[in-house]
């Protein structure tokens, strides 16, 4: 059998031995990248009450702190997703992660509020750059082609690393010395097998790097284009996704004020335990929705986040821990459904229809979903300056509410849309 002997000398990648096991390494490599990344970025969610007591800045400026992470992320979306498109996905995960590791240093370092508003900003660029970047290298490496396993890794890295990073940092800064140096330190430390995942990818071959660039040969950098035959896909399945962000951003940006307030306490670790369960309970919501349609899954998230949000208001009339508990894991499974399931129907879409732009599609995905978490926390932060804790999730809530519902009412037709692998 020559022909055989060629193959397996010329095409290692197609052995028996090599097939599932380095492919499978890049993919998990990528996905590690990803996830501690948003680890870092997510880390001063815990950490802001510390700052607030060490350089004394009101919750106004706390809000706005935020708001330049989330101006500098945006941008990098636009700048870095139709980029990786043109030069690569390695280089652009590369500057990622130097940057996030240069706004952990600062941030570690930091001796007034100036350095905070620095330190978010190169953040905002890393969450940005390695974003779009890591959904898209996810599905040029994902084993067999399959853009559901791809998807869902994007989004649960996602999600992951928002959960881990506030509970790691709370917990460092509650129980170790030096509680605004060493978070910082022990994610540089993880940043060293994500250093190693990178040097290990493989570059792509000619065919790739053309079939990558046959549209966008004029402009090296571009802003994200939807190719029209997935504009619709895309609006449908990226709507429920921002909604289900701006519901999490209340757990991220009040909520944990709110319950320090129900409980009389200033654990750190208190507050960050409310933002690390609802994303904890995303990923968990995930890994749970193999062999379901992801518009099946979207519909089910919309239903379920709303029944949260209601949740809210009756936690705002009636304070019980108990109930809040319950609320909490109840967005945080109807986040992880509406989210997966609207990256997953992109990304097939993406996969089958415009292969060539899925740096820059998945950079407009994310560019939707993060403006829909950071104009509503940002919104809330001066709801609570104003109004008070209690109206501002009382508002909050109700407005979440709505939009599920008409988010909902949007996808209950089912649209003709690629689904499950690239290969189908």
């Amino acid at each position: 059998m020559p022909t055989t002997t060629v193959r397996s000398r010329t095409a290692p990648q197609d052995s028996p031995d090599r097939t599932p096991r380095w492919p499978t390494r890049h993919f998990h490599g990528i996905g590690y990248v990803l996830a501690i990344l948003l680890v870092g970025a997510n880390m001063p969610t815990a950490l802001y009450g510390v700052y607030r007591a060490d350089f004394g800045f009101s919750p106004v400026t706390q809000t706005v702190i935020f708001a330049v992470y989330a101006a500098a992320l945006v941008p990098a979306l636009f700048l870095f997703g139709p980029l990786s498109d043109r030069v690569g996905r390695r280089p652009v995960l590369v500057t990622a992660l130097v940057v996030g590791l240069a706004g952990a240093g600062v941030l570690a370092v930091a001796d007034a509020t100036a350095w905070l508003v620095v330190g978010r900003i190169l953040q905002g660029v890393s969450v940005g750059a390695c974003s779009a970047a890591g959904a898209a290298a996810l599905l040029d490496h994902v084993p067999a082609r399959d853009t559901v396993r791809a998807a869902r890794a994007a989004s649960a890295s996602t999600a992951a690393g928002a959960a881990l990073g506030p509970l790691l940092a709370g917990a460092v800064a509650e129980y170790l010395p030096h509680s605004t140096v060493l978070p910082y330190v022990f994610f540089a430390a993880a940043l060293i097998p994500g250093i190693v995942a990178l040097a290990a990818l493989p570059k792509p071959t000619v065919s790739v790097r053309r079939e990558q660039t046959g549209r966008t040969r004029r402009r090296l950098v571009e802003v994200p284009r939807l190719p029209r035959e997935i504009r619709a896909v895309f609006v449908l399945a990226t709507l429920p996704a921002a909604i289900a962000w701006a519901t999490v951003g209340l757990f991220q940006s009040v909520v944990p004020s709110w319950i320090a307030e129900l409980l009389g306490v200033s654990n750190l670790l208190v507050g960050a335990a409310a933002a690390a369960l609802v994303m904890g309970c995303s990923v968990l919501s995930q890994l749970s929705m193999r062999g379901v349609d992801p518009l099946v899954a979207q519909r089910i998230g919309l239903g379920v986040m709303f029944a949260g949000t209601v949740g809210l208001l009756v936690v705002d009339r009636i304070p019980s821990l108990p109930l809040l508990f319950v609320v909490t894991v109840t967005v945080g499974i109807g986040h992880g459904w509406a989210f997966a399931g609207g990256m997953q129907r992109v990304s097939a879409a993406v996969a089958v229809r415009a292969p060539e732009s899925s740096g820059a599609v998945l950079a407009a995905f994310f560019t939707v979903t993060y403006i829909g978490l950071g104009v509503p926390a940002i919104a809330a932060g001066l709801l609570v300056t104003y109004q008070g804790t209690a109206a501002a999730v009382a508002e909050f809530a109700a407005a979440a509410a709505v939009l599920c519902l008409i988010a909902l009412v949007s996808n209950t037709v089912r649209r003709s849309e690629p689904t499950g692998s690239a290969t189908e």
